[in-house]
């Protein structure tokens, strides 16, 4: 924990193993979004966090927060006092010249109103909701309306899907291109020689993410076949965040078609994979696309049929005939 008692500490070295520096990258955005309620002063930072009415007071008053020598210090370590008005020591390394005494008067009058009671908790409260209380929503909603955050184009098509989370997280990860699949392998352990460095489906090209799951020619009869299923034609993308990006109606627009178009589309590189990983650590020769499809409407029906949407349809019907159960 940071020295605050409320944080986790930002990472300092990356790590292939952890997805902690990516998520900890987003603490700023957080912290627009919290304010402080002072009590004892002792987990707020006097210069650093949104607690007083006039802001951040580094950012009103920089001159003095880059001349004060206790940076990233309590409010309580500002004073020496528990009465009121409070006797601030701001801990300036010189003496101040007339611009910066201006500029002190008007800290300490807006310093003025503050008082700490050392029998009542600081709090931290989230002011993008009116309970009070942190929403992954309110969140996303203040990004978006600040433009401080890229939108994420396959977000909805990827978390949303009616599948376990165990293939939505291996399907934000394809998308994101951090499959350990021989390119990514080697790429991080420049040392070594992968091997079988090609792709196990084809045994034609290098394994990429890209290829492995779209390019290859393996995996696009697959895709083929589950398009000529559907009546559609499409042309695959080139890449994994384009083919979660695109938004088709190929079943239809309705709510059981976007539920069963996300399960198949997600099974098929879900499928995928399993095969990949059976052909390169098990003694196995592999199936080939008919029995492959076979699987990718098993798991994408079952996976279906879980919802609301397809809760009067059993997944064997769901499997016989894809374009009927949507209709």
């Amino acid at each position: 924990m940071d020295t605050n008692g409320w944080d986790a500490k930002p990472a300092t070295r990356g790590s292939c193993r952890c997805p902690w520096r990516d998520i900890s990258s987003g603490y700023n955005l957080f912290l627009q979004g919290c304010v402080f309620v002072v009590g004892c002063g002792v987990w707020v930072r006097f210069w650093e966090d949104d607690w007083s009415q006039g802001g951040v007071l580094k950012e009103v008053f920089p001159r003095l927060f880059n001349l004060s020598r206790k940076q990233n210090h309590n409010i309580s370590s500002f004073t020496s006092s528990d009465g009121f008005p409070l006797s601030w020591d701001f801990g300036f390394r010189r003496n101040l010249n007339e611009l910066e005494i201006t500029e002190a008067a008007r800290l300490l009058d807006l310093l003025e109103g503050v008082r700490l009671i050392t029998s009542r908790l600081d709090k931290r409260k989230w002011k993008l909701d009116p309970s009070g209380l942190f929403t992954c929503h309110s969140l996303c909603s203040h990004i978006q309306n600040c433009g401080e955050g890229e939108i994420f184009s396959p977000y909805t098509q990827i978390w949303k899907a009616k599948t376990p989370l165990k293939v939505k997280i291996f399907v934000w990860q394809a998308v994101l291109g951090k499959l350990n699949t021989g390119d990514t392998l080697q790429r991080r352990c420049p040392y070594l020689c992968i091997s079988p460095h090609w792709c196990a489906l084809c045994n034609k090209a290098g394994e990429s993410v890209d290829h492995l799951l779209l390019r290859c020619p393996f995996s696009l009869k697959l895709w083929e076949t589950l398009l000529k299923e559907v009546n559609t034609v499409w042309v695959i993308p080139e890449g994994c965040f384009e083919l979660f990006s695109i938004r088709i109606d190929a079943l239809g627009r309705g709510k059981k078609a976007k539920i069963l178009w996300g399960s198949l589309m997600q099974a098929v590189v879900w499928n995928l994979w399993l095969e990949r990983n059976r052909r390169i650590f098990e003694d196995y020769k592999g199936v080939g696309v008919a029995e492959l499809w076979d699987r990718v409407k098993f798991w994408a029906a079952l996976w279906a049929s879980t919802s609301l949407a397809f809760k009067d349809v059993p997944y064997p019907t769901i499997m016989r005939n894809l374009l009927a159960v949507v209709s």
